[in-house]
């Protein structure tokens, strides 16, 4: 495929997921802000907490599922039945026992009974959504990304049609939790049908055990990469109490959002980077590496210094002054925003070096547990938002340590635009409290510094190779 086709390619794709990936994120971020309004904020705590717990365990019913699902039906040359009805098959066991397990260690959490009850109701609503994601993996892995991205979006519209009845019904987070489970299993129910018209189950007990074995290089990665980040709402609730919980989710929620994109572009990169491995093309890596790191570089300081200067008129303007606790929260949260987009643990990957990777992640679990244990204690949530950028930064520092170390990774030119990225933030940072912006109405302060940060970018950092590339990927002729 030419070069510029193959840009092109990943950009539509790209712009596919991310609408989509958008749509959802945007859908569930308005839930969550009529949720945190509705509820008061204890319930809104312990709801916070219920999902936060589920969440918790019925990530580990993919255990690198979905992944290694995506990489043999590009890879391996087994019957595409047998890949899927494997990878579905293994997902349906460790979901009945993940959700056992679960619902065993409730005994010894000591939370409330109402608290107990919305985690088991919410344990059953976060296995249909790891279904969901694995009956979309097939169509992801074939590169054809509109169906999975038009269904989900419906799927979180209706989602949020369910919470505004719920709310103009006066019903309570249980009623919340109810109308979730039976959204969810009725797209699992569609998508089963859908898939299986497609494929016939085809259950061998040796490819089976293959599919199993293929999955333990990606095991360690996806358990160790989800649970740092799902495990410090936990961690508050056992340690500063339900309540905070909720203050703690309305600050991270943003980080969470914004981390669609990182997300997103390994599920559209991957097959890519698998190809250029098996046509051992390395200029691909690097390519990908540099030029992705560098938009991604812009974005992620932007948002930096846009969620440090207004914190506070985002966190009262969207959640209100009962979550004024979350301000702080979010600014120190703020910095871990160029740390999440990493694209050196995509290329690692790519590189099929699940190991390394693996090796990275558990460092960074041990870190982020430690940190979360001794800071959360110290600082209360406050502690908890430490702790989420000390593990982006462990991950950052290794994941780029080994490219450059072992891979021949050139840094050298993002290590500059990083530099640079980071003195237009402290340049625009002062400026905006030396002529006191912050008098200035919110909005018209807003504008000001952005089109001062974008501005000082294009002139500074943006080349003509930079926009020869975005010509090639929107395929904009000179004439």
């Amino acid at each position: 495929m030419h070069e510029a086709s193959s840009k092109t390619i990943i950009f539509f794709n790209f712009i596919i997921v991310n609408a989509a990936s958008f749509v959802e994120k945007i859908t569930f971020f308005i839930a969550n802000i009529i949720i945190a309004r509705y509820l008061s904020v204890e319930h809104f705590g312990e709801y916070s907490t219920a999902l936060a717990y589920a969440t918790l365990f019925t990530l580990l019913t993919d255990v690198g599922i979905n992944t290694t699902l995506v990489r043999a039906l590009n890879l391996e040359s087994d019957p595409q039945e047998s890949h899927f009805t494997s990878a579905f098959s293994l997902k349906l066991i460790l979901s009945i026992v993940m959700y056992s397990l679960m619902a065993l260690t409730l005994l010894f959490t000591g939370y409330n009974h109402n608290v107990i009850n919305l985690t088991l109701i919410l344990g059953v609503v976060r296995v249909g959504n790891e279904l969901i994601r694995t009956f979309y993996a097939v169509d992801e892995a074939r590169q054809k990304f509109l169906f999975p991205s038009v269904i989900n979006s419906l799927y979180v519209k209706l989602f949020l049609l369910g919470t505004i009845a719920v709310i103009v019904y006066r019903g309570d987070y249980y009623d919340l939790c109810i109308v979730r489970l039976v959204i969810v299993y009725i797209f699992v129910a569609y998508l089963a049908v859908y898939v299986f018209r497609k494929f016939k189950f085809r259950f061998t007990r040796k490819h089976f055990i293959n599919f199993c074995r293929s999955i333990i290089p990606f095991t360690a990665i996806t358990i160790l990469w989800n649970l740092p980040f799902r495990t410090n709402a936990t961690f508050i609730s056992l340690l500063s109490g339900t309540k905070e919980v909720g203050i703690f989710t309305n600050s991270i929620l943003f980080i969470d959002t914004i981390s669609i994109l990182q997300n997103n572009l390994y599920r559209i990169i991957a097959p890519v980077l698998y190809t250029g491995m098996k046509n051992n093309d390395r200029n691909k890596f690097q390519f990908a590496f540099t030029t992705l790191s560098k938009f991604f570089n812009i974005l992620s300081f932007y948002l930096l210094l846009v969620f440090l200067l207004f914190a506070k008129e985002i966190i009262l303007v969207v959640f209100g002054q009962k979550y004024f606790n979350s301000i702080e929260a979010l600014k120190i949260l703020s910095f871990s925003i160029p740390l999440l987009f990493n694209m050196a643990t995509i290329i690692i990957v790519g590189l099929d070096k699940q190991k390394i990777l693996s090796k990275i992640l558990l460092i960074s679990s041990i870190v982020n547990v430690v940190c979360n244990i001794v800071l959360i204690k110290i600082f209360d949530i406050y502690g908890a938002a430490i702790t989420v950028v000390l593990t982006y930064g462990v991950i950052y520092a290794m994941s780029h340590f080994y490219l450059y170390k072992n891979e021949n990774m050139h840094f050298y030119e993002i290590v500059k635009f990083i530099v640079f990225l980071a003195g237009i933030d402290v340049v625009s940072y002062s400026i905006y409290h030396i002529i006191e912006l912050d008098a200035i109405t919110g909005y018209y302060s807003f504008f000001i510094v952005s089109f001062f940060y974008m501005m000082t970018v294009m002139v500074v950092l943006i080349r003509k190779d930079d926009i020869r590339i975005i010509k090639e990927i929107l395929k904009i002729e000179n004439n």
